[in-house]
């Protein structure tokens, strides 16, 4: 009888720990948590709203990119398929005023190109941080001042480049003059990560009021895109996204992760976080906060899951950078995605016209 007491209390202990435990925790619950938990989520609930700039009508958009390819199956009016990538650079020397009067010629009147400061602060039309890639010259645009850089030949470098003879890296003013001239809309890539390019933009719309329903902006740095519709909300934007973009060079399937941007350990381990966080971040609050209603992504990471997820939210896809028929032919037909590419080699095989 003793021997089978004994033997209770370790469970009579038992139940009372657990249902002390239990009660101590609801009421920590309660009394603790919940309140302000519910302060906490309404706090940044409210934070995220008051910091949010809304989205451009549909209308405004629709002028811009036409509508959507799932929702105009029979293609009645403005239907935009392809946007030529740095004025389709593999058939001309990219980004150049050649580049856009060959895409006119052919037919595509969408043009992506970039922008970037020299040191002298003029914005000019060219990609890479150095001339090396496109030129006979290893000078950083940033540290060169226009003077110099305008008289360089960017297609030395370029297979084709006996069509096109000297080539030279053109102003912004000098790219929106001839697009709009052409009756050309344009995507306007902001490649640096200063806040100088944002009155550089600003002041652009007011100069130029066509590219309201004729342009939109873009740039990998949400920060940006913040500013520049911040200011003017008027102004269509969208963001560019990979995979590993703080973290590494370059990302293209199925190779995976190209080399770290950083040398130091600790400094990739951070950028590897804020890849993480912008990934999680990018489709739960940042394009609410911007307010973008095209996002464009590039073509390894795009799956039909994907493009329903941001179309749920009202958001375009993009695809960047599609250049075999065979992918053309996918994304087009089978996506029904507007794509980027660098040639319009194969877009009779992909759609019947850009």
């Amino acid at each position: 009888m003793t021997s089978a007491i004994l033997q209770l209390i370790p469970s009579a202990i038992t139940i009372v720990f657990s249902f002390y435990g239990c009660f101590h925790f609801i009421s920590e619950v309660f009394t603790s948590f919940i309140p302000f938990g519910t302060l906490l989520v309404g706090t940044i609930v409210f934070a995220i709203y008051a910091l949010r700039v809304p989205p451009p009508p549909k209308e405004a958009v629709e002028a811009i990119i036409g509508k959507d390819l799932l929702d105009n199956e029979d293609q009645e009016g403005y239907v935009l398929k392809t946007v030529a990538h740095r004025g389709a650079g593999l058939d001309a020397p990219e980004n150049s005023l050649a580049a856009f009067d060959l895409c006119h010629a052919s037919g595509c009147d969408f043009i992506e190109f970039d922008v970037t400061l020299t040191s002298d602060g003029i914005p000019v039309v060219f990609h890479d941080s150095t001339l090396e890639r496109m030129a006979d010259s290893n000078v950083v645009v940033s540290q060169t001042a226009y003077e110099v850089l305008k008289d360089i030949d960017i297609s030395v470098k370029h297979p084709l480049r006996d069509r096109f003879g000297v080539t030279n890296i053109p102003t912004l003013d000098q790219t929106v003059i001839k697009l709009l001239r052409n009756g050309q809309k344009m995507i306007i890539d902001i490649k640096d990560n200063s806040t100088k390019m944002v009155p550089v933009i600003l002041d652009l719309f007011v100069r130029y009021p066509n590219l309201y329903s004729n342009a939109f902006v873009t740039s990998f740095f949400p920060n940006i895109i913040y500013l520049v519709r911040r200011t003017d909300p008027k102004i269509v934007c969208s963001l560019g996204y990979r995979p590993h973009m703080f973290a590494s060079q370059s990302f293209k399937y199925p190779v995976g992760q190209g080399p770290n941007r950083a040398t130091q350990f600790w400094k990739t381990q951070f950028f590897a976080f804020c890849d993480i966080l912008h990934t999680w971040a990018i489709s739960r609050i940042t394009y609410y906060v911007l307010g973008i209603p095209v996002i464009l992504l590039q073509k390894d990471c795009i799956s039909p899951e994907i493009i329903l997820k941001w179309r749920s939210k009202g958001v375009r896809v993009m695809a960047w950078t599609v250049n075999s028929p065979t992918e053309k032919q996918h994304i087009s037909r089978n996506l029904k995605i507007t794509y980027l590419t660098d040639t319009l080699t194969g877009e009779l095989s992909a759609h019947s016209s850009c």
